[in-house]
């Protein structure tokens, strides 16, 4: 007989309340020694809230939570990695890891620090790395390990990875995947948190899905199927259109303008890239980081100049110009980071989607609280986002209907084009859904609609037409239906067609 791993970390009977909303109903959970463990769920469905439980950040109002040895908390049992960075970007790799092997004001020699982070550093696969060397300069990848080898310094059992791979092109994630298998095999409780459902099967042992606070699956993923996954996520109420759905009414897309770019390049970043994007469809731009797809988009939206190249938008020549520039020409642009470029985290809905269209709201410099009410119930309709909920503050939703008021805030301004960088990073499948209906339709009213994104199941899910780079050059143009997912990744890995 299979031996059962041993229980690290055990959930019991966990309620939490923020006032009158419910938002942990009788949790109970076990993460056992060796296994990944896949926390699902949408956002809201209340995995932030219980992992915050779990790591000492918030205290349960009912139930236990129990490590092997130790109390809830205890940093020796339990580490946890937040989605966004926890790293002090300032300081080097030497110091952010000597805040993790801090004990209680406890003098410790250099040999033995020195000793205790080049292990933690071995084992989260960053032999080799430079304790001196300042976090800001490291790539993404490195600081998300840097991050988990700090639980590692800590001599932490249980390890909380929230979205670790959200940020990352699919090179990066691999090696991510890599540690948290090594960290698997060598006895650690891995709790992952992830909206990639294709990472799920394949990295993790279990699988646990939450929805509005209560457990409602929990097994081996092996007894899971895509579908009934999906379906134990949002609930049997709600229904999310099939990969590649047609836009709503059909039929061709309105005359509109078309996007040609002729030789764009940035000096060492990108190099002569020319391709054209007609309004009606969705296309991608995908590279990993560091390929000059993101620098691409950035420049389409004015925020990089083009050392040289020309861009047209229809009649329009839009070369040389600043984001200020481009928004008069009426391109609209929606960050990856939603929260430091994307929405006004202290205002609400309202005041976030009339605020890049306040021509369209006020009358003589005087800004309409009614036609900005009128504004945002319109456009937030576009976006799948309840029009009730207009004067919620944004700060205060979840990431998911955060990114759709970044969406909304682009709308609402009118766009000829709209350009995107990854559109639905750490949004849960409902969501995700949502947004890619809406710039389907988007598309078909005769917009032009460039993405970036480092998700193949993006690329595959969204897009039409797709223009992979690799170091800066441009390898191919596809479209989506035409090719396959080997091929497409053979370009932004080795700037070549399998």
């Amino acid at each position: 007989m299979e031996e059962t791993p041993r229980t690290l970390l055990a959930v019991s009977g966990v309620g939490k309340r923020f006032g009158g909303v419910q938002a942990l109903d009788d949790v109970s959970i076990e993460f056992r020694a060796g296994e990944v463990h896949a926390l699902l769920g949408e956002n809201g469905a209340g995995k932030s809230t219980l992992v915050k439980i779990i790591a000492g950040v918030l205290e349960q109002d009912t139930g236990s939570v129990d490590s092997v040895g130790g109390a809830t908390g205890d940093a020796d049992d339990i580490a946890m990695v937040f989605q966004e960075c926890s790293l002090i970007p300032t300081l080097s790799v030497r110091d952010n890891l000597v805040l993790a092997l801090h004990r209680g004001g406890a003098i410790l020699r250099r040999s033995t620090l020195e000793a205790a982070m080049r292990s933690a550093l071995s084992r989260a696969g960053l032999d080799g790395l430079d304790l001196d060397v300042p976090v800001e300069v490291l790539p993404l990848a490195q600081q998300q390990l840097l991050e988990i080898a700090r639980g590692l310094a800590a001599d932490s059992r249980t390890l909380i990875l929230d979205e670790p791979t959200a940020t990352l092109s699919d090179v990066e994630i691999a090696k991510v995947h890599e540690v948290v298998r090594s960290l698997r095999d060598s006895g650690h409780a891995i709790v992952y948190i992830t909206h990639r459902l294709a990472e799920v099967f394949a990295l993790s042992d279990r699988i646990t899905v939450m929805r509005s606070g209560r457990v409602v699956s929990s097994g081996r993923t092996s007894e899971f199927a895509m579908d009934s996954l999906v379906a134990d996520m949002l609930g049997p109420e709600h229904r999310i259109p099939a990969p590649g759905a047609a836009p709503v009414g059909g039929g061709p897309a309105p005359d509109g303008p078309r996007l040609i770019v002729e030789g764009a390049s940035i000096e060492h970043r990108l190099h002569g890239v020319s391709f054209e994007a007609p309004a009606g469809e969705v296309t991608a731009v995908f590279g990993q980081i560091g390929s000059g797809a993101d620098d691409l988009v950035r420049a389409l939206a004015g925020l990089v100049p083009l050392s040289s190249g020309i861009v047209r938008l229809g009649e329009r020549t839009l070369t040389g110009f600043d984001r200020a520039g481009s928004q008069r020409h009426r391109v609209a642009y929606v960050s990856a980071d939603r929260v430091v470029e994307g929405v006004f985290l202290t205002g609400d809905v309202v005041r976030n989607i009339s605020s890049g269209a306040l021509r369209r709201v006020s009358r003589g410099g005087v800004i309409r609280a009614a036609a900005e009410r009128v504004l945002a119930r319109d456009t937030a309709t576009r976006v799948a986002f309840d029009p009730d909920r207009i004067h919620t503050q944004i700060g205060q939703l979840s990431g998911g209907n955060q990114q759709k008021i970044a969406i909304a805030r682009a709308l609402a301004t009118e766009p000829v084009m709209l350009v995107l960088s990854e559109p639905t990073r750490g949004v849960d499948i409902g969501a995700r859904a949502e947004i890619y209906a809406a710039l389907r339709d988007l598309a078909a009213t005769g917009v032009v609609v460039v993405v970036y994104s480092s998700d193949i199941v993006e690329i595959r899910e969204l897009a039409d037409r797709v223009l992979t780079l690799f170091r800066g050059c441009q390898v191919g143009d596809h479209r989506v239906d035409d090719t396959d997912d080997a091929r497409i990744l053979a370009d932004i890995l080795h700037g070549a067609a399998a």
